[in-house]
């Protein structure tokens, strides 16, 4: 560009255009539209004018780049601040929780601590009832939003949806936290039930292997087989929350939903694995002691023995030729934990090792045979019990523990109006069935 002094005309002409381009669209009054014919009149220099037009159009070009580099960082830095405060939120709940892959026992890891906690938050909001327990919008709206994110699904699907199930993998964290806690789901074998009867096999007699001739022909060397009988059986109840939920609580909710809900479907199935009767309260079920009972795989104590404390090592040692003999490699004793101190007082200065309370693996040991402590059979007392049944020995992996896909829950907030809470309904379809007679025997007290 040339030095020289710019006339009047020139800067007023260079001030047009700076207001043509920075101006929006349409807001350009006609007096200056007016002005840009000056360069056309020959009053000023039009190579001067075009140059100062194009470095103010760059200027323009880089400030809207700006702009859109700006907009973008924003929405980066929310992002990036969402996924910090959803981190702080896990690492707090991890303290208590452990970590994933690596929960402290009796827990569930976090992500299937929070896809319990969302299927329940998700369910609520269904119904439109999310409202009751979250009263402020933006709480409302941020719970949801992290249970949504929790179940991997947008929140759209979430409220059309029918049914929220636990993925495959939570679902099966769950029935191991309910082993944890119960003795029958640990032990026994599982088997699916699909929609109506499932028939797993039942061992009859037994085929005898023997010598073989050099190219003699096998004799028929089949086993019997018959057919236990496994169909769907409802257990479940209700859990109770309060109705004050924010967005950091979805993790710990689904924990304490998850140990509340394990510990009762272990009692529960507990008490139908090891306890049911056949009556109608059962179904018509039949656990171990009633099927050891109708097999004649029962020791009862004697006449006058009515209470717990009647009971001797002699006794016990008497359950275990009632079973078949592999069992005893495998057997069990299963007893009420109130039974430890008693066990201890059967220790002799002949025998000091009849009961071990730290055996190996820091378990229990009876005579050589590992304890299992369960809380629905009998406990130890010294008043009358009788006719009831204190322990049961034998493999319990020779029975059937029929399961329906996996444990469900839903919602309401009308059971407990009365209370101001929430309620959790939990149920699971199970079934139970032995697949040897030989596999356990029971001890009785007597009947009078």
């Amino acid at each position: 560009m040339k030095n020289r002094n710019l006339p009047w005309f020139t800067l007023a002409t260079i001030l047009t255009c700076i207001l043509q381009i920075t101006l929006p669209s349409g807001h350009c009054p006609e007096w200056l539209n007016l002005l840009g014919f000056l360069p056309l009149m020959g009053l000023m220099d039009s190579e001067v004018v075009n140059e100062f037009r194009n470095g103010l159009t760059e200027i323009k070009d880089g400030i809207s780049r700006n702009e859109t580099k700006i907009a973008r960082l924003e929405k980066e830095n929310d992002r990036l601040a969402s996924e910090c405060n959803t981190i702080r939120k896990i690492s707090a709940a991890r303290s208590n929780a452990g970590s994933p892959g690596n929960h402290r026992p009796g827990m569930l890891s976090d992500e299937a601590a929070g896809a319990l906690g969302a299927a329940f938050i998700i369910g609520i909001a269904r119904k439109g009832q999310l409202e009751a327990i979250c009263p402020t919008a933006h709480i409302r709206d941020s719970v949801l939003r992290q249970a949504c994110g929790f179940a991997g699904m947008e929140t759209r699907a979430a409220l059309t949806t029918t049914d929220i199930p636990l993925p495959t993998t939570y679902g099966s964290e769950m029935r191991a936290l309910i082993a944890n806690f119960g003795v029958v789901r640990k032990a026994m074998f599982p088997y699916p039930i699909t929609a109506g009867t499932s028939k797993p096999p039942r061992w009859g007699t037994r085929p005898k292997f023997s010598s073989i001739a050099m190219s003699a022909a096998f004799p028929q060397l089949s086993p019997t087989i018959t057919y236990a009988s496994l169909e769907s059986h409802k257990i479940g109840g209700l859990i109770d929350l309060p109705r004050e939920i924010d967005d950091s609580s979805i993790v710990v909710m689904g924990q304490f939903l998850a140990r509340y809900g394990a510990v009762e479907f272990a009692r529960a199935e507990d008490t139908w694995g090891l306890l049911a009767d056949g009556s109608a309260t059962y179904e018509q079920v039949k656990g171990v002691v009633q099927v050891c009972q109708d097999n004649g795989k029962v020791v009862q104590l004697g006449a006058t023995k009515t209470a717990p404390s009647d009971a001797l090592l002699a006794d016990f040692r008497a359950m275990r030729p009632l079973c078949a003999t592999p069992v005893l490699s495998t057997g069990k004793y299963y007893v009420n934990a109130t039974w430890e101190q008693r066990l201890r007082n059967l220790k002799t200065i002949q025998d000091p090792e009849i009961y071990v309370q730290n055996g190996p693996g820091g378990k229990p040991f009876l005579d050589g045979y590992e304890v299992v402590w369960t809380e629905v059979l009998t406990p130890y007392a010294v008043t009358p019990a009788a006719s009831k049944f204190i322990a049961v020995f034998g493999d319990l992996s020779f029975w059937w523990m029929g399961e329906h896909m996996t444990p469900r829950l839903d919602t309401s907030r009308e059971v407990f109006f009365a209370n101001d809470q929430l309620a959790v309904r939990f149920i699971e379809e199970i079934d139970f069935d032995y697949m040897d007679i030989g596999a356990a025997s029971v001890l009785q007290l007597a009947d009078a």
